[in-house]
């Protein structure tokens, strides 16, 4: 297939329309009219992700996050981000990043889902997050033991105190400036990248604040491949993704 078909398929479900002004979305690095026979998709975009679709002969790398966020003053091959744009080309590899666009439609609503819900809404005006009722109500060390199982997370962070928790919201990645959005209306707020500020709103509110790290948008990975291998006649393989933080 060429690229610029995959584009097309990819940007039906995630137009670049539904990114956020400060995001990067869409082809990052490649020729549109470039034959695409293997597709390999990641969280991240950095250079050993790069280099692990090198080394599965892959002509396209979908990447959660963008490459080009930062801003770029040069392409110089001695620094990480001159040194992916020159193995990208030499290697004919194109880059394409989904990211808030994604966010936008999917995320949440795969998060969500993950955990047991019904009555799955949208949680606040941006349409980003999502709001629903547990099939059960738990206990909260229940409920954070839930969480963990769920995501196949083995530590997390969490604050405020709640003594059931039956309606849950959710934003993955930077999502706990959102919390304020569900005072009242939630029982635990799930989202990653939390700060003391929030813990202490949690606290104050009587909302579970339930951190989840950023790394759980890899659900993103498997999810997109059984998508894209709905419509996309190419072999489509999953980036291992590894976590950036070490966690002891």
């Amino acid at each position: 297939m060429k690229l610029k078909e995959i584009i097309d398929i990819i940007e039906k479900y995630y137009p670049l329309s539904k990114q956020e002004e400060w995001d990067k979305c869409g082809l990052q690095i490649g020729d549109k009219n470039q034959d695409i026979n293997k597709i390999m998709i990641s969280l991240n975009a950095d250079n050993d992700t790069l280099q692990e679709a090198i080394d599965n002969d892959c002509q396209l790398l979908i990447t959660h996050h963008p490459f080009l966020l930062d801003p770029i003053d040069n392409i110089d091959k001695d620094n990480f981000m001159g040194e992916f744009i020159y193995k990208a080309i030499e290697n004919h590899i194109a880059v394409y990043s989904s990211h808030t666009a994604l966010d936008n439609v999917s995320m949440n609503q795969w998060l969500i889902e993950e955990l047991g819900v019904n009555d799955i809404k949208i949680g606040d005006a941006s349409g980003i997050t999502r709001i629903a009722k547990l099939n059960q109500s738990m206990t909260q060390d229940v409920f954070i033991q839930h969480v963990c199982d769920t995501y196949h997370i083995e530590h997390l962070k969490y604050a405020g105190e709640v003594k059931e928790v039956s309606i849950v919201a959710i934003c993955g990645g930077s999502g706990a400036d959102f919390m304020h959005e569900f005072y009242g209306k939630a029982d635990a707020y799930l989202t990653g990248d939390s700060k003391y500020r929030h813990a202490k709103n949690a606290f104050d509110h009587h909302i579970l604040l339930v951190d989840i790290n950023h790394h759980v948008e890899n659900i993103m990975v498997h999810k997109l491949k059984e998508l894209l291998e709905k419509e996309v006649d190419c072999e489509i393989i999953e980036g291992s993704s590894p976590d950036y933080y070490h966690y002891i």
